[in-house]
């Protein structure tokens, strides 16, 4: 399932970008602490969940601003732009809603945007 070598990865990425302790409580950094010097492989699949959870965590806490922002405000933007260029007639637009560049472009006009303009 998961070898040492993977979790020391994510236990020193974390630690490096200053998240390793504001996103973990005490009780799953011992647990990803320990798994990762008791063993060389997790093989059992209870453990395994609970190193999921931990893991996924971690790489919310990974995330930077910019692509938080894309995740909420660039793919709902997009989906809604989307479907409106198809109501309009255009169907090729059906296209947008799933294309990251553009909910990136967007995002990036929203950062860019002056402020008290649009909407």
């Amino acid at each position: 399932m998961f070898k040492r070598k993977f979790l020391v990865g994510w236990w020193r990425r974390a630690l490096r970008r200053r998240v390793l302790f504001s996103a973990l409580n005490r009780e799953e950094r011992g647990i990803l602490y320990m798994t990762m010097k008791l063993f060389d492989e997790i093989r059992n699949a209870k453990v395994g969940t609970i190193i999921v959870k931990i893991l996924a965590k971690l790489q919310e806490a990974l995330k930077g601003p910019f692509v938080r922002r894309m995740e909420r405000y660039g793919v709902e933007k997009a989906w809604t732009m989307s479907k409106t260029a198809v109501s309009w007639g255009y169907g090729a637009a059906g296209e947008w809603a799933r294309e990251v560049g553009f909910a990136r472009y967007l995002t990036v006009l929203d950062f860019n945007a002056p402020s008290g303009w649009g909407v």
